[in-house]
């Protein structure tokens, strides 16, 4: 008995020991993956996150590789891991609005219509969710209805969300552009360029625009920072030139 115990304790040192070894794996994996995306080495940042999903099936593990996915310009690939952790964790899914950005690339524009509203339950006050849900509406539905149904999101303070909020129900696009115009503070500048060159781009999109749309959302990826919304502007510029070139 004595050394089936032993035997017992050993295994299960073991296993603990294997446990660690691979979560010690995936933290570094990812690490070295957002250093890659720091970098815009898209390439490395999908490799590691493939690596990731071999060293563990952990549901946590599966959306953050969602996320790293989408950054790096796989959106089906990103859908799919975020679709395996919402089994695990349905009550989830109102916190999940990288789903809604990886359906609108994939062309899911109802789910994203869905994903953006339920999000809305735990957010508010996010005038990128209410531009989002507006551009699937308007790609699933049609581009009067989203200008009808546009989500409330009262209190977004960044540059220049309020404009961009009030263009999405007037089509006044000017007022976008004079809030970019009007900022002299170098920070201040940067903040409304990126954002409002990204939504005025998304507007355009919504519209049926394309040429406009790549036109700013070019601009927007140009002054984009290193971050999650840097790497999208990023994605979807790539997207919109892709899109052109088909239907040329």
């Amino acid at each position: 008995m004595h050394r089936f115990i032993v035997f017992c304790v050993f295994i299960l040192l073991t296993q603990c020991a294997v446990l660690d070894a691979r979560a010690q794996d995936v933290t570094t994996l990812r690490l070295e993956a957002n250093r890659a995306l720091d970098r815009g080495d898209y390439t490395l940042a999908e490799r590691r996150a493939d690596e990731m999903l071999k060293a563990s099936d952990d549901a946590v593990v599966k959306r953050a590789v969602g996320d790293i996915y989408l950054r790096a310009g796989k959106p089906k690939k990103a859908l799919e891991q975020f679709e395996a952790y919402l089994k695990t964790a349905p009550g989830q899914l109102p916190f999940l609005w990288q789903r809604g950005i990886a359906q609108y690339f994939v062309g899911d524009f109802k789910g994203g219509v869905k994903q953006f509203e339920v999000h809305r339950t735990v957010n508010p006050n996010d005038v990128e969710n209410a531009a989002w849900h507006f551009l699937c509406l308007a790609k699933a539905d049609s581009f009067e209805k989203a200008g009808q149904m546009v989500l409330p999101a009262p209190g977004d303070r960044r540059l220049p969300m309020t404009e961009v909020q009030q263009m999405l129900s007037s089509g006044d696009t000017q007022s976008v552009i004079d809030k970019i115009e009007a900022q002299t503070e170098p920070a201040n500048k940067r903040e409304a360029e990126f954002y409002g060159y990204f939504y005025l781009g998304l507007y355009a999109d919504a519209k049926g625009n394309r040429e406009t749309a790549l036109d700013w959302m070019q601009k927007s990826a140009k002054e984009a920072p290193r971050g999650y919304m840097g790497d999208v502007a990023r994605v979807y510029a790539k997207f919109l030139a892709e899109q052109q070139k088909v239907n040329k």
